[in-house]
């Protein structure tokens, strides 16, 4: 209690004796000026104490009150002041400090597109049918396949989506994909980069990415290879490549070719070629498991591929039926 009343005294006693300083003032200022000939009603004295009261009075209760006004309005002026120039300064360098982070951000950018296009240069994108497939890994495998394979995340995200897939086959269709990328690893370089895109379908950003770096796309999706053709995409399709490189015959060629399985007809055997061509072989049913000598009457094209017609070739035959046609010597 004692302290709180310590600087309550000390306070009237500096506005008493800026009172005292007001009344000596006062007194001094309108005696000098005016009432020291001119007393009021003739009375010495008095009007000189009535302003050094009024001014005591204004240095008690007035001046204090200005006092603390004008110190608080110098203290506000003086801390909004330092404030707009310390918010200034701090605006000013944040925004240096956002400059060169974006600076950095897009320079970083451009290492990892650069790193990127360096990565890719000569490649071809692959997608999740062509690793399910898995004759992409046979064809890499003889050495005719030389460019960098990009299989993007999202496609082995996909894979190991269908690989935990409560469906068994779709769970083996994952794992082989996924063990497909594995064993490419092993023959070729394959690069997996992080496409940074709106697009939440895979087949749309594996579009969209060969699309924007000018890359092949190899797929055996039928829709996907239809929308990337109609894109201006290239496409590399591995039945396109497999029908390409099948065996030519031509009719009246003829061939040595194993009887696997009777055919639909009631007479009929087929065969196939090391390509997987389908031969059909008339009067061959009998024959199964047999290796015999073909001729070749006549190849079909179909949706399903090729399918080669053929009969039993039987040289003695042929010899006796060109004996017969040959005239009779003289």
């Amino acid at each position: 209690i004692e302290d709180e009343k310590q600087p309550e005294e000390a306070n009237v006693f500096i506005r008493a004796l800026i009172a005292a300083v007001f009344f000596i003032i006062g007194f001094n200022f309108s005696y000098s000026s005016f009432f020291n000939e001119n007393p009021l009603y003739g009375v010495n004295y008095l009007a000189e104490t009535l302003i050094s009261i009024t001014c005591a009075l204004f240095g008690f209760y007035i001046v204090p009150k200005l006092f603390f006004a004008a110190k608080n309005w110098i203290k506000t002026l003086i801390r909004n002041t330092v404030e707009d120039i310390v918010k200034l300064f701090w605006d000013r360098q944040t925004k240096k400090i956002n400059e060169k982070k974006r600076e950095k951000q897009k320079l970083q950018a451009m290492e990892e597109r650069e790193k990127l296009a360096q990565q890719i240069a000569n490649s071809v994108v692959v997608d999740t049918s062509v690793l399910v497939d898995g004759r992409i890994y046979n064809i890499v495998k003889t050495g005719f396949f030389q460019r960098t394979l990009v299989i993007p995340l999202a496609v082995m995200n996909e894979l190991h989506l269908i690989s935990d897939s409560k469906d068994k086959l779709k769970r083996e269709r994952g794992r082989r994909g996924l063990d497909m990328i594995k064993r490419l690893r092993s023959k070729i370089k394959v690069v997996s980069p992080v496409i940074k895109t709106k697009e939440h379908e895979v087949d749309k950003i594996i579009l969209q990415f060969a699309k924007e770096n000018k890359l092949p796309l190899m797929t055996q999706d039928y829709n996907l290879d239809k929308l990337a053709r109609a894109t201006g995409v290239k496409v590399l399709n591995i039945n396109e490549l497999v029908e390409a490189v099948k065996q030519n015959v031509t009719p009246g060629e003829k061939l040595s070719l194993q009887i696997i399985h009777a055919g639909k007809e009631r007479s009929q055997g087929v065969g196939y070629l090391v390509d997987g061509t389908m031969i059909i072989v008339e009067d061959a049913k009998d024959l199964l498991g047999q290796t015999v000598d073909i001729k070749v009457t006549k190849p079909v094209q179909s949706p399903a591929g090729k399918i080669i017609f053929a009969t039993l070739y039987e040289p003695a035959k042929e010899n006796a039926h060109v004996a017969v046609r040959t005239p009779p010597w003289p």
